[in-house]
């Protein structure tokens, strides 16, 4: 039997590996920021493009079919494991390829022409990826978090100390594309030393159907969310140029890390807790409006907070020159961390109940939204399309609240009154910031203001939400348990 303490050791990791992992992605963007010019992240976006789906459609569902499916025994998941590794190997040196011979087409289609080379040498990071994924998917399924969390961590230390000298340097694009092959190579090295699954020439083809079947619908939700997050970059290059391209996918990337990160604090163990939970209703919607519950303390103060002060917090991050990104850095941060306090959890909820056809849906309709949106982006200012870019993102969380009201039988008025305390405060915080208007005034006037304003917010939640402390030590209660049982399944199908 595994003892509790050795699991929860494990999300212990699993979680510091996640959030210090995204949070040295902003830090290294913030940084190069203040060195590079805006038209490098401009290139370095279109070529990633490319690298990015080239990186999809490698993974085709391997690693979340070696993490999530049940092996009937020793022989097949060794099996298995041989087949998702060579299999991803060969697609990801395939691409390559392709990339390799058709490099003038690809980088000319996303508004890179003439960076063909670069291009290349971007894609060399798909075999090393394909081979590190598979290790790191199978140490997630052994509960090695710990492997797991430092290998993430070093492979992204090592960007960070390879391109700040480059870009410093006068390396520009190749600063980025350099330092992040040298973060892959880090990563596949570690993986081989600290992983204990060992590559064998073995191949049986009837696993193959297995997987994808297994995994289709993940695997097409993927290229879904592919799209909706770089759809937009295929064309703006054409549409504003590399400088407004930049502009567009700097402050985009940055705000998204940083609300990852805030995500990575629940996700995975709420996607667990859910799924254990998805036959017993009532103790599905306890597990929900817990975990709703806390989330939203820190989402909603901060995606408003963000959008009050979006001034202060481009310069904070960016620095100085990026004026045009503060319209985007605000009202992106504002709907993605209210899309993850409300939309989220549904969208996570109505997955664990086994309905990804759904979320697939809910993704193809926010998708043909943004594409109308495209079609039109020529007649309109940049500010302008930021705006309606950011707006039409309110497509998703509401699909996923109708869709999982439905579903999970969980009403979306019970989730407000759930988190009213929040609302509530938030709702203080933000009159206070209209009448005083720090935000208009200078940094130091803003710190001050940001300062207060969370002073303001917490001194409402604690007037509002006197049984705090119970109902958070049942949440702890919960997550023990869960893990509990899970390390003692683990044993039993050992």
């Amino acid at each position: 039997m595994v003892k509790s303490k050795t699991i929860i050791n494990a999300t212990k990791w699993s979680v510091i590996g996640e959030i210090v992992a995204k949070l040295i992605s902003p830090i290294t963007t913030i940084i190069l920021a203040r060195i590079l010019a805006k038209e490098v992240f401009g290139i370095v976006a279109s070529i990633t493009t490319i690298v990015s789906l080239a990186d999809l459609l490698t993974d085709a569902g391997f690693n979340a079919y070696i993490v999530q499916h049940e092996f009937g025994s020793d022989e097949e998941k060794e099996a298995t494991y041989n087949v998702c590794f060579w299999s991803n190997l060969a697609i990801s040196i395939l691409l390559f390829f392709i990339i390799f011979f058709n490099n003038a087409l690809f980088s000319r289609l996303v508004g890179a022409s003439g960076y063909g080379l670069a291009l290349i040498i971007a894609s060399l990071v798909l075999p090393l990826t394909s081979i590190s994924s598979i290790e790191q998917a199978i140490m997630k399924r052994n509960l090695d978090f710990k492997k797991v969390g430092l290998i993430k961590i070093i492979s992204k230390i090592i960007p960070l100390l390879t391109t700040i000298p480059l870009a410093l340097l006068g390396q520009g694009y190749w600063s980025i594309i350099i330092g992040t092959l040298c973060g892959e190579v880090v990563s596949v090295i570690l993986c081989l030393i600290f992983g204990e699954y060992k590559p064998r020439f073995s191949y049986k083809i009837e696993y193959f159907g297995k997987i994808f079947s297994f995994s289709g619908w993940a695997f097409l939700e993927s290229i879904l969310e592919w799209l909706l997050a770089n759809v937009a970059i295929l064309v703006l290059a054409n549409i504003y140029g590399n400088v407004y391209l930049g502009v567009f996918k700097t402050g985009l990337a940055l705000i998204t890390q940083i609300t990852t990160a805030i995500y990575a604090l629940y996700s995975n163990v709420f996607k667990s807790s859910v799924s254990r939970e998805q036959n017993d209703a009532e103790a599905f919607k306890r597990v929900f409006f817990a975990f709703q519950k806390y989330t939203s303390i820190l989402s909603i103060p901060i995606g408003v907070g963000a959008f009050l002060y979006r001034g202060f917090l481009t310069k904070l991050l960016l620095g100085d020159g990026w004026e045009e990104a503060i319209l985007l850095i605000g009202l992106w941060a504002l709907v993605s961390l209210l899309s993850i306090a409300f939309g989220n959890f549904y969208s996570d909820s109505i997955r664990a109940k086994g309905k990804p056809k759904f979320l697939v849906l809910i993704d193809s309709i926010y998708l043909i939204a943004l594409i109308m949106l495209l079609v039109f982006a020529k007649n309109l200012s940049f500010d302008s399309f930021c705006i309606w870019f950011c707006l039409i993102k309110i497509t998703q969380p509401l699909l996923q609240v109708l869709f999982g009201v439905f579903i999970c039988k969980i009403s979306f008025a019970k989730v407000l009154f759930n988190c009213y305390p929040q609302i509530i405060a938030v709702l203080v915080m933000v009159g206070f910031n209209f009448l005083i208007k720090f935000s208009e005034m200078s940094t130091w006037y803003s710190v001050l203001g940001i300062v207060l304003s969370a002073i303001l917010y917490f001194i409402c939640l604690i007037i509002l939400m006197p049984k705090k402390k119970e109902t958070l030590a049942n949440i702890i209660d919960l997550v023990k348990k869960r893990k509990v049982e899970e390390g003692e399944r683990e044993v039993s199908d050992e």
